[in-house]
């Protein structure tokens, strides 16, 4: 079985370059530079408006593209959606939150479950979010496994932390970084509670600058900052320590290093307020250029063109660094929508599994949370816990040999994986518990009693590639039933020919009938019901569903 799977792997990668190939042909490369970041002023149909969703929330539901396709042009619809995510609240603090025992583990656990219902029901925040985790990466098994580090209330850091990149996640960029480097969980993350003066700890300080500010080099390659910026600031952000009872930091004089400091040439009493200010002052198209270069590989490729980026690093500064402005600016812009970007980077596993929930509208219950958790932390992309201090590498630019990080999201191990986990969830094995309704699906989405019709709809609405670009099974035989009463097919493109002969199987066009209500004995038949499982359990072993 996994030999005809891993052929499908192979035919990934052809995609990748069938889609180079379309580019160079029609002149994208040329398209991309003149359109910049210029508004997309062109049609706002279904086919931009799910690009749309799929790149703001976890996966394609309805209610999410028909709210987009309400607006009449994509500034204003994605507007909506900032200021919608902008403005959700908090939500309640769990119980446990702040208790005396809230070291345990499934209180962590409890966190990634209500990011996940916030993935499921909600959109552009939760990606937001997402995106901060991996900028700021803080991870809990850091805490769990050292035993100095918050011993009684580690999962409560953490859900404060989790909280911050809520109440953060569209601010402006230096305060996001000020309020992050604050966080207990953070400091006590990457030591900083460690650091004081005559006994200076780099490890925050170095992180500052490379992972969350500037980098090490800038576009040009050239140095950011020095080994001895990187001393220097270390000493400036002593003095910061946590009181776990309080789940805060605390900055504490007798411990910083009050001394002058000079960094990037320039010299004073810095704090870890004021060498922050001295970062975005000295460093600022760096700081510009950085952040877009991750904001571009998060949401529109990862491949990223640096043409555009230096458009959206003026912008950014422009705009004070205003996230919120930043990010209207790129998911409105023509760019955004070239359909060369739609299904051009992979899925990472979260992406996976939450599409697919949101996509068959399965609620997550506490079991397939539990199936998903265990599914991520085989593929470490587990909530909560980065691979490192870079975050993951799939949500990352390039590597310096050009390859891009999207890559690590599959190989030949985990591909077979990724397959079965998805079975399991439509087919409720493998401890998922899952009740799907495939016709209640499908009278959402199409016509029920049409079969051409549901075949090319579910395929437009689980695939973000175009059908007209993806390689689609070519079925020789003839659809079941008396040939004299085949459909007038000769209009239909090669692929809808093919996708409604896989849809139908054995099954006479003719006897197509389906009703969501089991109690209608001449519409509902379980064969139907089948035949639309078993087809969306073929689209999602497509190469084009590991796409985004």
């Amino acid at each position: 079985m996994y030999q005809m799977k891993l052929k499908s792997f192979n035919a990934f990668n052809m995609i990748s370059v069938d889609t180079k190939k379309n580019e160079k042909k029609n002149g994208g490369y040329a398209g991309l530079m003149s359109t910049g970041l210029a508004p997309y002023s062109g049609t706002w149909s279904r086919v931009q408006a799910a690009h749309l969703v799929r790149r703001t929330h976890f996966g394609m539901r309805t209610n999410n593209l028909n709210y987009v396709r309400s607006f009449p042009n994509a500034t204003q619809a994605v507007t909506a959606l900032v200021n919608t995510a902008k403005n959700t609240p908090l939500p309640d603090n769990p119980q446990w939150y702040n208790s005396s025992n809230s070291s345990n583990i499934l209180h962590v656990y409890d966190t990634q479950f209500r990011w996940m219902d916030g993935m499921y029901n909600g959109g552009l925040l939760q990606r937001m979010m997402l995106f901060w985790s991996n900028h700021f990466a803080v991870s809990y098994s850091n805490m769990n496994a050292l035993p100095d580090k918050a011993p009684n209330s580690y999962a409560s850091h953490m859900y404060k932390y989790w909280n911050l990149l809520h109440l953060q996640a569209f601010g402006d960029f230096k305060n996001i970084v000020t309020q992050l480097s604050k966080n207990s969980a953070m400091v006590y993350y990457l030591n900083n509670y460690n650091n004081r003066a005559g006994a200076p700890n780099q490890d925050f300080a170095r992180e500052l600058m490379e992972l969350f500010t500037i980098g090490p080099t800038d576009k040009n390659g050239n140095d950011n900052y020095s080994e001895n910026d990187v001393a220097e600031v270390s000493r400036a952000v002593t003095g910061w320590r946590v009181n776990d009872s309080a789940l805060s930091s605390f900055f504490d004089a007798s411990r910083h290093d009050a001394g002058s400091k000079t960094v990037f040439g320039q010299t004073g009493n810095y704090n870890l307020d004021s060498v922050i200010d001295l970062i975005f002052e000295q460093r600022r198209e760096q700081a510009a250029w950085f952040l877009c270069r991750k904001l571009y590989v998060f949401f529109v490729s990862a491949e990223p063109d640096n043409t555009v980026i230096d458009t959206m690093a003026a912008y950014c500064i422009q705009q004070d660094f205003d996230i919120a402005e930043v990010l209207t600016n790129l998911l409105s812009s023509a760019h955004f929508y070239q359909e060369r970007f739609m299904g051009c980077r992979i899925k990472s596993p979260i992406e996976l599994y939450m599409s697919y929930l949101r996509e068959l509208e399965v609620t997550p219950t506490t079991q397939i949370k539990e199936f998903i958790r265990l599914r991520m932390q085989d593929s470490n992309e587990e909530l909560l816990r980065p691979e490192t201090v870079f975050g993951w590498d799939g949500y990352n630019p390039p590597y310096s040999d050009g390859s891009p990080g999207h890559y690590n999201w599959i190989n030949t191990n985990l591909m077979p994986a990724r397959w079965d986990n998805l079975n399991n969830l439509i087919n409720g094995s493998g401890g998922t518990g899952t009740s799907f309704n495939p016709i209640t699906l499908v009278e959402k989405i199409s016509d029920p009693h049409n079969p051409f019709t549901i075949a090319e709809d579910l395929a437009r609405y689980i695939l973000a590639v175009p059908l007209n670009r993806m390689e689609i099974r070519v079925v020789e035989e003839d659809f079941a039933g008396d040939p004299d009463l085949a459909p007038n097919v000769a209009g239909f493109p090669e692929y809808k020919i093919n996708l409604s002969k896989i849809l139908l199987g054995t099954i006479p066009w003719y006897e197509w009938r389906v009703d969501a209500d089991q109690s209608n004995n001449l519409f509902y038949q379980p064969v139907f019901a089948e035949s639309i499982r078993q087809y969306i359990s073929y689209l999602q072993q497509l190469p084009s569903y590991q796409l985004i």
